[in-house]
C-alpha cells in the first residue's frame, strides 16, 4: 500500500475515531443530565467508545507507518479534535462558548498552528 493511501486512511480513521469518542463523551454528559437514566444506554456508549478506540489505534499505527513521525500524527489528532468537538457540541447542546472558553479555544488553535508552522 502506498504511503499516500496509508496517510489518507490514517486521517479518515483519526477523524472518525475522534468524532465517535467526542460524541460518546457528550452523549454521556447529556444522559447524566436527563431524568431517565438507563444502563443500556451506558452500555451502548461503552461499545461506541471501544469502536472509536480501535479507529484511533489503527489511525496512529497507519499514520506513523505513512509518515515515520509520531509528532505529525499527534498534531493531526489534535487538529481533528479541535475541529470535531465544537461542531458536535453545537449539534448536541446548541450552546455557544462563553468568553473564557472561547479565548481558551482560540489560544489552543494558535498553539496548534505554531506547532505546525514553526
Amino acid at each position: 500500500m502506498s504511503k499516500e493511501l496509508l496517510g489518507i486512511s490514517a486521517m479518515a480513521l483519526m477523524i472518525l475515531g475522534e468524532a465517535c469518542i467526542i460524541y460518546g463523551e457528550l452523549a454521556a454528559a447529556r444522559l447524566a443530565s436527563s431524568a431517565t437514566f438507563d444502563w443500556r444506554d451506558v452500555l451502548l456508549l461503552v461499545l461506541f467508545a471501544c469502536l472509536s478506540g480501535l479507529c484511533l489505534l489503527l489511525a496512529y499505527a497507519l499514520g506513523y507507518r505513512a509518515t515515520g513521525n509520531i509528532w505529525l500524527v499527534a498534531v493531526v489528532s489534535v487538529l481533528a479534535l479541535l475541529i470535531c468537538e465544537p461542531v458536535l457540541i453545537w449539534l448536541l447542546f446548541h450552546e455557544l462558548p462563553g468568553r473564557g472558553a472561547l479565548v481558551g479555544f482560540i489560544l489552543g488553535a494558535l498553539g496548534l498552528a505554531a506547532t505546525i508552522w514553526l
